[in-house]
């Protein structure tokens, strides 16, 4: 079975920004008061502020609440990574080489849709992608539906799919969505990402694996 579409996580995975997304956090821990390491970042990686805020706080959180601390996170995260924005190591070529074989090409991301744009935006990248889809109205990763949706917008079978995810909640998600994962080991040890299920991992797209096809069944 040929590759059909190549679904890929935004952060960490296409731009290598965990670094400031725990330093946000950890900012915002130190000023409200919940608890922040790499252990409990790593955890809620890749799940929606919504699901994030009451894990953190031990309690249910309300919407303007919620809005506030999510709006305080997520403007940190951009005043101190926007300086550094730049695409991991064989992400444009990658992509272009997907293009020109026809392969749909997808983002499946939690990240709010000013993160979002600020990634797509300043990388040119809005035209690049058949369909970017967020969690708005969806169950958030380690659920399949934001990967489900991408397919299903894609016109494509799950089966037909390949995710490209560096988060352990990513990689499971997407193998409960029927879909073969590539783990990008930049913020996760490549064990764990394989026990959660990714097929093959990669430090970076410069390391990516010559036949793609076989990765999708």
């Amino acid at each position: 079975m040929k590759l059909q579409a190549a679904v890929f996580d935004l952060n960490g995975t296409l731009v290598d920004d965990i670094r400031f997304h725990f330093e946000a956090w950890k900012a915002l821990g130190d000023r409200v008061g919940f608890a922040m390491d790499e252990a409990i970042f790593q955890s809620c990686n890749g799940l929606k502020n919504e699901d994030i805020f009451p894990r953190l706080l031990g309690r249910e959180v309300g919407p303007s609440l919620l809005d506030a601390l999510g709006r305080e996170k997520e403007e940190h995260y951009r005043a101190l990574y926007r300086p550094h924005l730049a695409p991991v190591r064989g992400a444009v070529e990658l992509l272009s080489v997907l293009r020109g074989r026809g392969v749909k090409l997808a983002v499946a991301s939690s990240a709010p849709i000013e993160n979002r744009a600020m990634v797509l935006d300043g990388l040119g990248w809005n035209d690049t992608f058949d369909v970017v889809v967020a969690n708005e109205g969806l169950r958030g990763k380690p659920e399949p539906d934001i990967f489900l949706a991408a397919a299903e917008r894609l016109g494509i079978e799950p089966k037909g799919c390949l995710v490209f995810e560096d988060a352990v909640n990513g990689v499971v998600a997407a193998r409960a969505a029927g879909m073969n994962v590539i783990g990008i080991t930049a913020n996760v040890p490549a064990e764990s990402l394989r026990a959660a299920g990714a097929r093959h991992t990669i430090a970076d797209f410069t390391a990516i694996p010559g036949d793609l096809d076989a990765f999708v069944s």
